[in-house]
């Protein structure tokens, strides 16, 4: 944004979505503007700004000469939950991590293509799994270079947030992921896990984050229970015209 910083947008963005999240719009066209920024307390400059970055998020619609529209249905949070965990709460369960294991092991070829790693560099492998109501939900193989990591007491982690295992395990910061998904029969040593037959249809990701110098520092391969996890995505039409 050219003008207002990020965490002021943020703020807007939060009043904006409350009022998306809490009022009805005739045919879903919002306020003018000037409305808008006189009720929000904020130029009208900085109102388009926002607005702007609402529309590239998918929130809304701009159209010149006829105004802005919101999208009910894009407010629905799982299609933008960072976390399993916020999705599976969204759902109705009660959730919970759980560490399976750890261990180092020399990073294989595809960690070291994910990871930009020499061949011997080691990783730190976790393994884990995202609970719902205490049933396997997703399972989760994490590799972390031994190189970034700064703290040696690695048994401590906690895996609720990844921007912060970064940053307190790394002193990196996030700044975004890259995700591929893959359908797939699930694999054998999950068979057990998620109790499901053999041979059934699931989908998992390849997973890479990135810190602000676009450097990966994680690399995480999830399988998805498709009794409990289903993927859902937004798309955004107006970024292709």
């Amino acid at each position: 944004m050219s003008r207002t910083n990020y965490s002021a947008y943020m703020a807007i963005k939060n009043k904006i979505m409350e009022i998306f999240r809490t009022e009805t719009f005739e045919k879903n066209k919002l306020p003018s503007e000037a409305a808008l920024a006189s009720r929000l307390g904020i130029s009208l400059v900085t109102l388009r700004e926002s607005l702007m970055m609402l529309a590239l998020e998918g929130y809304i619609t701009k159209r010149h000469g006829s105004g802005n529209y919101v999208h009910p249905s894009t407010l629905d949070y799982e299609n933008r939950s960072y976390y399993f965990t916020e999705y599976l709460k969204k759902e109705g369960y009660q959730t919970a991590i759980k560490l399976l294991s750890q261990e180092w092991r020399p990073a294989d070829e595809e960690a070291r293509k994910m990871l930009r790693l020499e061949e011997g560099e080691r990783v730190l492998v976790n393994r884990l799994v995202y609970l719902a109501d205490d049933h396997p939900a997703v399972y989760t193989m994490g590799m972390m270079p031994e190189k970034l990591l700064i703290r040696t007491d690695v048994e401590e982690m906690s895996f609720a947030y990844i921007h912060v295992l970064i940053r307190d395990y790394m002193g990196r910061d996030v700044a975004h992921a890259l995700n591929e998904y893959v359908p797939m029969g699930v694999p054998d040593e999950l068979v057990d896990i998620f109790k499901v037959p053999k041979g059934t249809p699931i989908d998992s990701s390849h997973q890479v984050f990135y810190d602000i110098g676009d450097e990966p520092v994680v690399y995480n391969t999830h399988y998805f229970n498709p009794d409990y996890y289903r993927l859902r995505t937004l798309q955004n039409w107006d970024l292709g015209r």
